[in-house]
């Protein structure tokens, strides 16, 4: 008795693993979520369909890198001779 308990409970824990794995089946069958075949920035995070947006989004992502540094060295700069 305790053996076939032991080999069902590997096996219901076999099954558990296996199902989620993914196969190129499921793959497939849920595929990236778009009808039709794939299109240039499908693979992007964000959508760029309105170019407005995107260029705001761009600018905005890439203006924070360029700005800290002299944030940082100004606000250092200004704390000191107060």
């Amino acid at each position: 008795m305790l053996g076939l308990r032991s080999l069902a409970a590997g096996a219901f824990r076999t099954r558990r693993v296996l199902s989620k794995v993914q196969t190129p089946l499921s793959i497939q069958k849920f595929g990236h979520g778009h009808h039709g075949p794939p299109q240039p920035f499908d693979n992007m995070p964000f959508k760029v369909t309105n170019r407005y947006f995107a260029s705001i989004f761009f600018a905005i992502f890439f203006g924070i890198g360029l700005w800290t540094p002299y944030f940082i060295v100004w606000y250092s700069m200004a704390k000191k001779t107060l």
